[in-house]
Parts: C-alpha cells; structure tokens; sequence
C-alpha cells in the first residue's frame, strides 16, 4: 500500500494517535487512559479503548521512524514549554504543534473518517488530506492550514473529526467535504486543526478557541467542555469569486 504521507508504496506501519513523547507532556498515561470519539452533533461519545491500543497502519517505516519520530519530540517539547512554564509560544513552537495538529488528523482521518474509501466512493467519504501530509513529510507547515487551542476541562482524551460549515450554504456552493477539521482534548488543551482544500476567505474558529501564534499563552486561552468537538461548529466563508472559480474548475474535470 501506499504511504499517507509520502505517497511511496512501501511496507505500513502503526501510527499511534498519541505517541509517548505527547502523551508525557500532557500528563497522560497512555497505559490507563481510555480514549473515545466524540458525536459533535449528538455529544454521545464512542467505545473508549486503552490509549496504549489506538493505533493505525497508515505510514510507511521511514516516514514514521524519520521525521514523524522528530516531529512527535519537537511538538512535545512545545507543548511542555508553554503548559507547564507558561511560557508563550516561540514561532517553531506554533510551527511543530500545527504540523503534529496535520499528522494527527491525517491520522484520525483514515482511521475515524473512512478516508481510505474516497476513491471507490467518494460521495460517501471525506476527502483524505494528501496535499497537506505531503507537505507534513517536508517538515513545512501546510499551506491554508488554521491552528487553535482553548483550555480543556475534565482528564479524558477526546477526539472529533468531520467537515466544517460553509457560508453561504446551497447546492450550488463549495462542499462542505473541501473543509476537513480534527478537534482533540489532550490534558489541559483543546486542539483544533482546520485544512481546507479550497482558500477561504475567512476562517472562524468555535467559540473560545484562539489561533495559535507566537507570544500566546495558555492563561489567555478560555475554557472549554470536553465534549463540545463538533467540527461544524468551524465556519468557512467562501465570497462569490471564490465560488465562481471552484465551480468552472469542476465544469471543466467533468467535461
């Protein structure tokens, strides 16, 4: 098969949806903690399962024991420095945590979102994030990508992925399926990644949640339920040019 991340085909291995490094930065156990999927729309949270035991085949080997290995140390190097100092956050501080927030929603993607099913069918599943993996595996921060963080309540470990809002809405407008978002509670911080497909001309984060930038600390951020992942509570405003252009580009694929 091939490699979510660098597109090769080459022998899989398991990707743990938090690694060792993230797990001790946060605090967690991955040996105790039970972690679950969130229904946005309903709040009802899925089977919970050992953190230790979550885990997808989805990179090849030298993806996942080359730069995934430093990006998961460097990402939990940031997040150590700015929960437990208070520190704010240095630009390769936002720069590791928003690639490890796209590597961990490739993840969930494929895992959660029936990603792997797109191209049998793809009006049943969400959109893999291939452009932005990509990019992940050069070490460069994904194009469109918007990154945000509110504080957490409650020591579960919880996760929501799915599609964004898109106004204006109508059929004749951009798919809401061109806005992938992945929202993650991990100990004292609520993650939430957005990677559309399609430039917005504005992103609009939920309530509480701020973007991630240089000088943010986590004493700024506001608290948030645990259980509140719904990823169409993220809004993507789309103008008409925008639109016009996306709809004569897919005119012109189906012809």
């Amino acid at each position: 098969m091939n490699c979510a991340f660098c597109l090769r085909e080459a022998k899989l291995s398991k990707e743990h949806l938090i690694s060792r490094p993230m797990a001790s930065a946060a605090s967690i156990d991955r040996a105790r903690t039970f972690v679950a999927s969130v229904d946005g729309r309903t709040g009802r949270i899925g089977r919970a399962v050992r953190l230790d035991d979550r885990s997808v085949r989805l990179p090849c080997v030298p993806c996942n024991s080359g730069w995934m290995r430093a990006l998961e140390h460097e990402a939990a190097d940031a997040l150590r420095a700015w929960v437990d100092s208070g520190e704010p956050l240095t630009p390769s501080g936002v720069s590791a945590l928003t690639r490890w927030l796209v590597k961990t929603a490739v993840v969930l993607a494929f895992s959660e979102n029936d990603s792997r099913r797109f191209l049998d069918r793809p009006e049943e599943a969400g959109v893999p994030a291939i452009t932005q993996a990509k990019a992940v595996a050069r070490g460069e921060v994904p194009e469109l990508v918007v990154a945000g963080a509110a504080r957490a309540t409650g020591d579960r470990v919880l996760w929501g992925v799915g599609n964004a809002s898109v106004d204006p809405v109508g059929p004749d407008r951009i798919s809401t399926r061109a806005v992938n978002v992945a929202a993650l509670n991990l100990g004292e911080v609520q993650f939430w990644v957005v990677m559309p497909f399609i430039p917005a001309d504005e992103i609009r984060l939920p309530a509480g949640v701020l973007e991630l930038r240089p000088g943010l600390k986590v004493s700024q951020l506001a608290y948030r339920a645990a259980d509140r992942l719904d990823p169409t509570e993220v809004i993507a405003a789309y103008g008409d040019e925008v639109t016009a252009a996306f709809q004569a580009a897919m005119a012109q694929l189906v012809k």
